[in-house]
């Protein structure tokens, strides 16, 4: 990849549209649209100021006119990549679009890689790694928390915490370097004070955004979350009232589920991939007995469990199979048809107790309960804890695996200064921290990382 090269790229999606959205970038971006694109007034590109829609034609290499639009550039560093860039905008049909581009390539520009423009970005530090990452993840949002969580990210709210962890130990390191340099100039045990207290603050605020981690996590790639119980317990009913749609068969005939149904929905402030499955219990339909089959393999690979009980009757076979089998794993017992009375055993109720985080009562015909299930699974992964809106939440594995480094190291450190260690031991650990910092946002990743990141753009972004 040659980042001197000038590029080009449709920037809205494929297919008919009102408008389409050509989006170049690069050295010669002006000589590009020079050549491709004529103002209507006969005033040369040069002479408008940068950002100014200009409506003109747009025309091929032999200099026949395809198509009229608006041309609208942006210079150097003031635009989204650092580099002077332009748009043109074009009738949205499939073909104009695509003989648009045909245009914009012909007059000198190549076609941009996944991500390359956003790539840039971050190359000409208009973006950190974190707010580069948030990008993706907002073209990706198919959620209310998961576009609030990507937003938050964009507006750097994590670069900037991180930054203020990396100011905290820089100056600490500068102490630290002090000490080493002029051993004669004793910083005395004011001056260790000062220095432990700005590692021990450094230790909470990572300890802090690692915290935070689960949350994000939920949000960002959602959870695995499998609705199970014997037939007719109220799966179905449960299913539907989550997701908001008559998506599952609800009838009074037991086994009517027999297939997993699945849907992605933001329930208690989490991003739940929600499966519905066949009730669990032995039987000699040969349908059936697939169905369950593959509902014990989708209970095996749950990240989250809510195991719904019938509370007018006593536990049966069924539900102590289901339990048995439980994942190691967040659970929710929700026992249903608490509108009819609860007529469990106290047995029962212990036993369902014991093999869940929480119960919940509910009836899953009129609803009632739905909100305390929502606080569950809330509860379950820090959403009442964490402000998408506010906080500095991480959200991917990178993240957490260099935060982790970043907190083992200066775990080291703060016990290093409380034992008396050498400067120079502290030094070294202080150093080992501050580079895991610099990678989780991207000021000393290494390339093949960057490279992967970007890989998963779409062209055009």
């Amino acid at each position: 990849m040659i980042f001197s090269d000038t590029i080009a790229a449709v920037s809205t999606p494929r297919g008919k549209g009102g408008i389409a959205v050509i989006r170049i970038s690069g050295e010669d971006t002006c000589g590009v649209v020079a050549r491709m694109f004529k103002p209507a007034g006969g005033r040369s590109i040069d002479s408008y100021p940068p950002r100014r829609a200009i409506y003109g034609n747009i025309t091929d290499a032999n200099g026949n006119v395809i198509d009229s639009g608006i041309l609208t550039v942006f210079r150097a560093p003031a635009s989204y990549t650092g580099e002077d860039m332009a748009e043109v905008s074009c009738h949205g049909g499939v073909y104009v679009t695509r003989t648009v581009l045909a245009a914009v390539l012909s007059a000198g520009a190549r076609l941009a890689e996944a991500g390359e423009f956003t790539r840039r970005a971050f190359l000409a530090g208009k973006l950190t790694l974190t707010e580069a990452e948030a990008v993706g993840m907002l073209l990706d949002a198919d959620t209310d928390d998961k576009m609030r969580l990507a937003s938050t990210a964009l507006r750097g709210r994590l670069s900037e915490k991180i930054s203020e962890v990396t100011g905290d130990l820089t100056a600490v390191m500068g102490a630290l370097y002090a000490a080493i340099d002029y051993p004669e100039e004793d910083i005395g045990d004011e001056g260790e004070r000062k220095i432990g207290g700005v590692i021990e603050k450094s230790l909470a605020d990572v300890r802090r955004l690692l915290s935070t981690y689960r949350r994000g996590k939920a949000v960002s790639e959602g959870v695995k979350c499998v609705i199970c119980g014997r037939p007719n317990a109220g799966k179905s009913s449960l299913y539907n009232m989550i997701t908001g749609v008559e998506s599952a068969i609800v009838t009074d005939i037991a086994g009517t589920t027999r297939d997993v149904l699945r849907e992605r929905v933001s329930f208690g402030g989490v991003t739940l991939e929600l499966a519905d499955t066949a009730g669990i219990r032995q039987t000699d339909d040969t349908v059936e007995s697939i169905g369950v089959r593959r509902a014990e393999a989708e209970l095996s690979s749950a990240e989250l469990v809510i195991g719904v009980f019938d509370g007018s009757a006593p536990l049966d076979e069924g539900d102590r199979r289901m339990m048995a089998s439980y994942p190691r794993t967040s659970r929710i017992a929700v026992i249903n048809k608490s509108d009819l009375g609860v007529s469990l055993p106290e047995c029962d109720v212990k036993l369902i107790a014991d093999s869940h985080d929480v119960t919940v009562y509910m009836s899953c015909e009129t609803g009632v309960g739905l909100e305390s299930l929502a606080d569950a699974v809330a509860q379950a992964y820090d959403s009442t804890s964490v402000d998408l809106d506010r906080d500095a939440v991480i959200w991917s594995a990178r993240h957490e695996a260099t935060l982790r480094r970043a907190e083992e190291y200066l775990a080291a450190a703060d016990a290093s200064m409380k034992y008396g260690d050498p400067v120079d031991a502290v030094c070294t650990l202080c150093e080992s921290a501050l580079a895991e910092l610099s990678e989780t946002d991207g000021r000393g990743v290494t390339e093949d990382i960057v490279s992967e990141i970007f890989s998963k753009f779409c062209v055009g972004k």
